[in-house]
């Protein structure tokens, strides 16, 4: 099963964070155009990852295994009167699943060019990238990344003890050997993927940097936050993200980590827009299309288990702009914009946010809880701005003012 929160990185594709202000609707909060999807391609998986949000809601498996058809068809159809409607010249799809590889090469190669031939027709620009396991990879399957200009998100946990304890196959065999061998093949065919990990809070933050460094050859990669809700009962992260922060800002400039989420930690703390669904403050505005076509807000709501992501809306009856009329969105939306009393009360509100809406639940308050690991992301603030403070100042023409952590 592959992560949330996934978008490649670097020129990432439509941040889910992110809205285009247009209106008022019918109240005080603005309304926004779709100009993100991500989009599951494969409801089922080849592996069993032991942390995996997606199958902790059995309601995934009344899901078809992978996309419908006409589910396929309708959305071509909806994007292309979409983009008209709203004169939109971009727009973001992250196919997604269980495994969206499962769709098959000739189906996906068949959606890919259908949706570059739509971007050529509009004048617009689509950007489209994939977030898998990278088992499935074959050198067709890397010319059709690189043919159909497909962004590739390889989801791989640090060191092969770490990764091998926790992404697995069903027949309990690790699969590092295999997601490397993938990641050559696929620089050997022009695709340079980007390296997406979650976090596993008892591991060595520097065993793990230094394998993305030296067996994977990267600098730029992502350390996700594992999913758990206030119904969970999550290991401490504190010392593993403290200690991740020292060697983002202690590497040197020509060896120089660049880790999404810490530099989220450090731009919000900065009072710069993270655009991360991960952390900082901002709206939550992600549409998921599922494979017989429901369309849901954020997947990874689905932590929570109990069906809650559920609506009555379907890509053959419904535009995409109508998910921000159902109520489940528009709470998932403002609970993302006015996160809980405690949390607007934080010194680190808006570095924070709230921390990640999935984070935020509970059966008693829902999503009107800070996140179930606030009181780990309070030691991380807190040390990634005694790290930092020292080095900030104040520029005026004739001088530089230290600015000194209070």
């Amino acid at each position: 099963m592959v992560q949330r929160d996934q978008t490649p990185l670097g020129d990432q594709i439509g941040d889910p964070s992110e809205g285009m202000p247009v209106s008022p609707d019918g109240g005080n909060e603005s309304k926004s155009v779709c100009d993100y999807v991500l989009m599951k391609l494969a409801s089922r998986c080849n592996l069993a990852c032991t942390y995996c949000y997606w199958f902790r809601d059995d309601a995934v498996y009344s899901k078809p295994p992978v996309l419908l058809e006409e589910a396929e068809t309708a959305f071509l159809e909806k994007l292309e009167a979409h983009v008209k409607t709203y004169e939109l010249d971009y727009f973001g799809i992250l196919f997604h699943g269980g495994e969206p590889m499962l769709l098959g090469q000739h189906r996906f190669s068949n959606l890919t060019s259908k949706l570059r031939s739509l971007e050529q027709r509009l004048n617009m620009r689509l950007d489209l990238a994939i977030t898998t396991n990278a088992t499935l990879i074959d050198r067709a399957w890397a010319r059709k990344f690189r043919e159909h200009q497909v962004k590739v998100g390889v989801s791989l946990d640090g060191p092969r003890e770490v990764h091998d304890s926790r992404r697995i196959d069903f027949r309990n065999r690790g699969t590092f050997d295999r997601v490397v061998a993938s990641i050559d093949l696929l620089r050997e065919e022009g695709v340079e993927p980007s390296i997406l990990a979650v976090a596993d809070p008892l591991s060595d933050p520097q065993a793990v940097v230094q394998a993305f460094l030296e067996t994977i050859g990267v600098n730029t990669f992502d350390l996700l936050v594992p999913d758990a809700t206030h119904e969970d009962n999550p290991t401490s992260i504190a010392a593993f993200y403290r200690k991740l922060f020292d060697l983002w800002y202690d590497s040197p400039e020509d060896e120089r980590i660049n880790v999404r989420f810490i530099e989220s930690v450090a731009k919000g703390l900065l009072g710069i827009p993270s655009r991360s669904e991960s952390i900082g403050a901002g709206p939550i505005t992600t549409l998921t299309m599922l494979t017989d076509g429901s369309l849901e807000p954020l997947d990874v709501l689905r932590t929570a288990r109990f069906n809650i992501t559920r609506t009555d809306l379907n890509i053959q009856t419904h535009t995409l702009q109508d998910i921000q009329q159902n109520p489940l969105w528009r709470e998932v939306r403002d609970a993302s914009i006015h996160p809980a009393k405690e949390c607007q009360e934080c010194p680190y509100r808006f570095a924070c946010g709230g921390g990640h809406i999935a984070s935020r639940w509970s059966r008693e308050r829902r999503y009107d809880n800070p996140s179930v690991y606030c009181s780990d992301f309070k030691q991380i603030f807190s040390h990634a701005w005694r790290r930092m403070a020292p080095d900030l100042y104040v520029e005026t023409p004739n001088s530089r003012i230290p600015l000194r952590h209070s």
